[in-house]
């Protein structure tokens, strides 16, 4: 099966050719650098349904219209491709993802968790937090397998003071499972993003390419 199109070459070079079926992709970075953006572009680019769990809101029909309308896709049969689920914190977002084996089948090409950590950081209880995490991804990579769809999670960042730098959240529980991982971050530039490929399965680790954000969505710079 063909790999699923982010809609830019350099992005698709990068990831030796799109995102791959049967594993976890993880997408991180900080607010504001794209994230939503691309998840929502390579739904709305590939052939077959959608399901998107949106855990912060982020999801906007009205942008996923727009970008359809600008690319000449029709916005209508574009919405319908998508099923939203928005759980309002982490029991419900197990719920929500244990669901799942009910309603994926053949004609799904992508599941998005946008962010599966973002009920995840206001619990207190970090290592029962960290078991059903690993539960809650065993799912979808369960999922990814079976059906052969990619899957990706997206993930927050928290400013790590030992190293000095930004760091993805449940670091270690999402790095274990998720066998490819992405990295956005915003440049000094207005509008113009960098994205690292931090690991890869067989691509190697630390290229970059440099995208921007329109009314399209994502675009080569």
């Amino acid at each position: 099966m063909e790999k699923l199109t982010t809609g830019s070459k350099s992005l698709d070079e990068l990831l030796g050719g799109g995102i791959e079926r049967g594993v976890l992709t993880q997408i991180y970075g900080a607010f504001a650098t794209g994230k939503t953006t691309l998840a929502m572009q390579i739904g709305m680019l590939n052939k077959g349904k959608v399901i998107y769990i949106d855990t912060e809101g982020g999801f906007s029909p009205e942008r996923l219209k727009l970008m359809a309308e600008k690319r000449g896709i029709d916005p209508e049969e574009t919405l319908q491709k998508f099923i939203i689920f928005e759980p309002h914190d982490f029991r419900e977002q197990k719920r929500v993802i244990s669901k799942l084996k009910t309603i994926v089948n053949n004609r799904f090409a992508l599941i998005v968790v946008d962010s599966v950590t973002s009920h995840y950081r206001i619990e207190k209880d970090r290592q029962s937090l960290n078991v059903e995490l690993g539960k809650q991804l065993q799912v979808l990579l369960w999922l990814a397998r079976k059906y052969n769809i990619a899957a990706i999670v997206i993930n927050q960042v928290y400013f790590d003071s030992n190293s000095g730098s930004l760091k993805p959240i449940a670091e270690h529980t999402l790095g274990y499972k998720c066998k490819d991982i992405l990295r956005l971050e915003k440049l000094s530039k207005p509008g113009i993003r960098i994205a690292v490929l931090e690991r890869h399965r067989f691509r190697p680790e630390g290229g970059i390419v440099y995208f921007k954000i329109t009314d399209k969505g994502i675009e080569d710079v």
